[in-house]
Protein backbone atom coordinates (compact mmCIF):
# COMPACT_ATOMS: atom_id res chain seq x y z
CA UNK A 1 0.00 0.00 0.00
CA UNK A 2 3.12 2.30 1.17
CA UNK A 3 5.54 0.66 -0.96
CA UNK A 4 5.33 2.95 -4.48
CA UNK A 5 6.24 6.17 -1.78
CA UNK A 6 8.93 4.58 -0.46
CA UNK A 7 10.19 3.62 -3.77
CA UNK A 8 9.42 7.78 -5.22
CA UNK A 9 12.14 9.08 -2.10
CA UNK A 10 15.02 6.74 -3.26
CA UNK A 11 14.12 6.72 -6.83
CA UNK A 12 15.62 3.49 -7.27
CA UNK A 13 14.43 2.22 -10.51
CA UNK A 14 14.91 5.43 -12.25
CA UNK A 15 18.48 5.30 -11.12
CA UNK A 16 18.65 1.64 -11.81
CA UNK A 17 17.40 2.16 -15.70
CA UNK A 18 19.60 4.92 -16.04
CA UNK A 19 22.78 3.04 -15.37
CA UNK A 20 21.61 0.59 -17.72
CA UNK A 21 20.85 3.05 -20.51
CA UNK A 22 24.55 4.62 -19.74
CA UNK A 23 26.07 1.24 -19.96
CA UNK A 24 24.58 -0.50 -23.04
CA UNK A 25 22.68 2.23 -24.75
CA UNK A 26 24.43 5.62 -24.39
CA UNK A 27 26.41 6.55 -26.80
CA UNK A 28 26.58 10.12 -26.97
CA UNK A 29 26.49 13.11 -24.59
CA UNK A 30 23.00 14.11 -25.88
CA UNK A 31 21.65 10.82 -25.47
CA UNK A 32 23.19 10.78 -21.84
CA UNK A 33 21.52 13.67 -20.72
CA UNK A 34 18.26 12.29 -22.12
CA UNK A 35 18.70 9.41 -19.98
CA UNK A 36 19.23 11.14 -17.15
CA UNK A 37 16.69 13.43 -17.28
CA UNK A 38 13.73 13.06 -14.60
CA UNK A 39 10.60 13.22 -17.15
CA UNK A 40 7.43 14.08 -15.93
CA UNK A 41 5.29 12.70 -13.56
CA UNK A 42 3.64 9.86 -15.40
CA UNK A 43 0.19 10.75 -15.24
CA UNK A 44 -0.88 8.03 -17.23
CA UNK A 45 -0.25 5.85 -14.59
CA UNK A 46 -0.23 7.76 -11.45
CA UNK A 47 -3.95 8.76 -11.69
CA UNK A 48 -5.65 5.90 -12.45
CA UNK A 49 -4.01 4.30 -9.15
CA UNK A 50 -5.20 7.15 -7.42
CA UNK A 51 -8.82 6.80 -8.22
CA UNK A 52 -8.74 3.33 -7.58
CA UNK A 53 -7.49 3.87 -4.13
CA UNK A 54 -10.54 6.97 -3.49
CA UNK A 55 -12.79 4.56 -4.64
CA UNK A 56 -12.04 1.30 -2.40
CA UNK A 57 -11.34 3.85 0.65
CA UNK A 58 -15.33 5.31 0.22
CA UNK A 59 -16.74 2.14 -0.44
CA UNK A 60 -14.95 -0.25 2.47
CA UNK A 61 -15.40 2.94 4.97
CA UNK A 62 -18.75 1.08 5.27
CA UNK A 63 -18.20 -1.99 5.78
CA UNK A 64 -14.48 -1.98 7.84
CA UNK A 65 -13.83 1.92 8.54
CA UNK A 66 -10.64 0.98 10.24
CA UNK A 67 -9.44 1.63 6.40
CA UNK A 68 -10.34 4.92 6.59
CA UNK A 69 -6.71 6.46 8.28
CA UNK A 70 -4.85 4.51 6.22
CA UNK A 71 -6.63 6.32 3.20
CA UNK A 72 -5.70 9.30 4.64
CA UNK A 73 -2.37 8.30 5.84
CA UNK A 74 -1.80 7.34 1.87
CA UNK A 75 -2.85 10.64 0.70
CA UNK A 76 -1.02 12.58 3.16
CA UNK A 77 2.50 10.78 2.56
CA UNK A 78 1.31 11.75 -1.48
CA UNK A 79 0.55 15.20 -1.26
CA UNK A 80 3.98 15.51 0.51
CA UNK A 81 5.97 13.27 -1.76
CA UNK A 82 4.06 14.04 -5.05
CA UNK A 83 4.31 17.61 -4.52
CA UNK A 84 8.11 18.14 -3.86
CA UNK A 85 8.54 15.83 -7.01
CA UNK A 86 6.73 18.14 -8.82
CA UNK A 87 7.93 21.24 -7.88
CA UNK A 88 11.46 19.90 -7.69
CA UNK A 89 12.73 16.71 -10.11
CA UNK A 90 9.96 16.36 -12.85
CA UNK A 91 10.04 18.42 -16.13
CA UNK A 92 6.81 18.48 -17.80
CA UNK A 93 7.02 17.62 -21.28
CA UNK A 94 3.75 19.92 -22.04
CA UNK A 95 0.89 21.56 -20.16
CA UNK A 96 -2.57 21.20 -20.65
CA UNK A 97 -3.63 23.92 -18.86
CA UNK A 98 -5.95 22.12 -15.90
CA UNK A 99 -7.60 20.45 -18.71
CA UNK A 100 -7.24 17.02 -16.73
CA UNK A 101 -8.73 18.28 -13.80
CA UNK A 102 -12.76 17.49 -15.05
CA UNK A 103 -11.99 13.61 -15.59
CA UNK A 104 -10.07 13.43 -12.59
CA UNK A 105 -14.04 15.69 -10.82
CA UNK A 106 -15.97 13.08 -12.71
CA UNK A 107 -14.25 9.85 -11.40
CA UNK A 108 -14.21 11.57 -7.95
CA UNK A 109 -17.96 11.58 -8.40
CA UNK A 110 -18.48 8.28 -9.73
CA UNK A 111 -16.90 6.79 -6.52
CA UNK A 112 -18.37 8.75 -4.62
CA UNK A 113 -21.79 7.95 -6.50
CA UNK A 114 -20.40 4.13 -5.89
CA UNK A 115 -20.19 5.05 -2.74
CA UNK A 116 -23.55 5.88 -2.06
CA UNK A 117 -25.17 2.55 -3.71
CA UNK A 118 -23.19 0.53 -1.29
CA UNK A 119 -24.22 2.02 1.95
CA UNK A 120 -27.61 2.18 0.59
CA UNK A 121 -26.80 -1.69 -0.12
CA UNK A 122 -25.33 -2.86 2.87
CA UNK A 123 -27.88 -0.68 5.26
CA UNK A 124 -30.59 -3.09 3.53
CA UNK A 125 -28.70 -5.80 4.25
CA UNK A 126 -28.20 -5.51 7.35
CA UNK A 127 -32.35 -4.30 8.00
CA UNK A 128 -31.32 -0.93 9.35
CA UNK A 129 -35.18 0.79 9.19
CA UNK A 130 -33.74 4.43 8.13
CA UNK A 131 -31.85 3.35 4.83
CA UNK A 132 -34.79 4.08 2.92
CA UNK A 133 -33.55 7.73 3.32
CA UNK A 134 -30.62 7.48 1.45
CA UNK A 135 -32.35 6.93 -1.61
CA UNK A 136 -32.13 10.71 -2.22
CA UNK A 137 -28.10 10.63 -1.89
CA UNK A 138 -27.30 9.55 -5.68
CA UNK A 139 -29.87 11.40 -6.92
CA UNK A 140 -28.46 14.40 -5.37
CA UNK A 141 -25.58 13.50 -6.38
CA UNK A 142 -26.33 13.18 -10.28
CA UNK A 143 -27.82 16.36 -9.80
CA UNK A 144 -24.55 17.83 -8.83
CA UNK A 145 -22.53 16.21 -11.51
CA UNK A 146 -24.98 17.54 -14.36
CA UNK A 147 -24.70 21.19 -12.39
CA UNK A 148 -21.01 20.67 -12.54
CA UNK A 149 -20.39 19.34 -15.78
CA UNK A 150 -22.41 21.94 -17.43
CA UNK A 151 -21.44 25.54 -15.23
CA UNK A 152 -17.57 24.39 -14.80
CA UNK A 153 -16.24 22.14 -17.66
CA UNK A 154 -16.36 24.68 -20.38
CA UNK A 155 -13.57 26.60 -19.00
CA UNK A 156 -11.24 23.51 -19.14
CA UNK A 157 -11.79 23.37 -22.80
CA UNK A 158 -10.12 27.24 -23.66
CA UNK A 159 -6.65 28.13 -21.94
CA UNK A 160 -7.17 31.87 -20.81
CA UNK A 161 -6.05 34.54 -22.26
CA UNK A 162 -4.33 36.08 -19.44
CA UNK A 163 -2.19 32.60 -19.41
CA UNK A 164 -1.48 32.50 -22.59
CA UNK A 165 -0.47 36.01 -23.24
CA UNK A 166 1.73 35.49 -20.05
CA UNK A 167 3.56 31.83 -20.97
CA UNK A 168 4.17 34.20 -24.84
CA UNK A 169 5.88 36.98 -22.79
CA UNK A 170 8.03 34.54 -20.67
CA UNK A 171 9.17 33.04 -24.42
CA UNK A 172 12.40 35.09 -25.60
CA UNK A 173 13.00 35.65 -29.12
CA UNK A 174 15.90 33.49 -29.82
CA UNK A 175 17.18 34.78 -33.37
CA UNK A 176 17.60 38.69 -30.98
CA UNK A 177 19.25 37.06 -28.58
CA UNK A 178 21.61 35.50 -31.03
CA UNK A 179 21.73 38.73 -32.60
CA UNK A 180 23.06 40.58 -29.41
CA UNK A 181 25.68 38.40 -28.78
CA UNK A 182 27.10 38.36 -32.29
CA UNK A 183 29.57 41.46 -32.67
CA UNK A 184 28.60 43.96 -35.49
CA UNK A 185 32.49 42.77 -37.47
CA UNK A 186 31.00 39.13 -37.23
CA UNK A 187 27.89 39.22 -38.68
CA UNK A 188 26.77 37.81 -41.85
CA UNK A 189 24.49 40.52 -41.98
CA UNK A 190 24.39 44.04 -43.24
CA UNK A 191 23.74 46.96 -41.36
CA UNK A 192 21.48 49.13 -42.38
CA UNK A 193 24.19 52.10 -42.78
CA UNK A 194 26.61 49.46 -45.40
CA UNK A 195 23.07 48.88 -47.19
CA UNK A 196 23.08 52.50 -47.47
CA UNK A 197 25.94 53.16 -48.64
CA UNK A 198 26.20 50.38 -50.82
CA UNK A 199 22.93 51.73 -52.52
CA UNK A 200 24.54 54.96 -52.76
CA UNK A 201 27.95 54.00 -54.41
CA UNK A 202 25.65 52.24 -57.08
CA UNK A 203 23.92 55.11 -57.99
CA UNK A 204 27.24 57.63 -58.02
CA UNK A 205 28.54 55.03 -60.62
CA UNK A 206 26.13 55.33 -62.88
Amino acid sequence: FFVGYGLELFRVVPLTIFHIKRKYLCKTKAELKEAWAPGDLEYGTRVPGDMLIVTIVFCYSVIVPIIIPFGVVYFGLGWLILRNRVLKVCVPSYESYGRMWPHIHMHVLASLLLFEVTIFGYFGVKKFYYAPFLIPLPILSLIFTFVCRKKFYQFFQATALEVAYRELKEIPNMELVLRSFIPPSLSAEKSDDDQFEEALSQVSRK
